[in-house]
């Protein structure tokens, strides 16, 4: 498969996996999944699916396609991309138009449109010359990305992408 069609596959899968790592923490509520999946609805919660659906895309990705050496990077820096994307895109939605209630069709065309914004980059990343250390450096970005999700999930800034409006808490509560 060429790494244009494979990259407008990307978008839809991880959307798809997205979709099933939304519920991690519902359907095996422990301190375990906490630390991966999101805990409430906030926005910051919704990182994790960002961060890991893309981690795991970006490993299908690196055993698919074995000759592009700077896969790993491509990976995390483009959902890092994503993230900020949806954070800055989806938070003044949020809070001014929908006035902090939630709409799926909104959030999911918002998390579509990053997605693919952070795929068109992320086929460009996957042209330019590689590196075997950007690729180390994306595992270590990787881990502690989700070090900090996993630390701002027990000790959430009192801000409002940390809030889950329906709930009333931040965190856990």
């Amino acid at each position: 498969m060429s790494l244009k069609k494979w990259k407008v596959l990307s978008v839809f899968a991880i959307f798809g996996i997205s979709a099933l790592l939304h519920f991690g923490y519902v359907w095996f509520p422990n301190f375990f999944t906490s630390l991966f999946f999101p805990v409430n609805e906030s926005i910051w919660e919704h990182n994790k699916i960002i961060i890991g659906s893309f981690l795991i895309w970006t490993i299908i990705e690196k055993i698919y396609y074995k000759n592009y050496k700077n896969v790993l990077w491509s990976g995390f820096i483009t959902s890092i991309i994503c993230a900020i994307l949806v954070m800055v895109i989806f938070t003044p939605i949020f809070s001014l138009i929908l006035k902090t209630h939630d709409n799926m069709i909104v959030t999911f065309i918002v998390f579509l449109l990053a997605i693919a914004i952070s795929q068109i980059i992320s086929y460009k990343l996957l042209n330019e010359p590689s590196s075997k250390n950007l690729d180390y450096i994306a595992i270590i970005g990787f881990g502690l990305v989700i070090i900090l999700n996993a630390l701002l999930t027990y000790m959430p800034l009192h801000l409002g992408i940390f809030f889950d409006y329906n709930k009333k808490i931040f965190g856990l509560g």
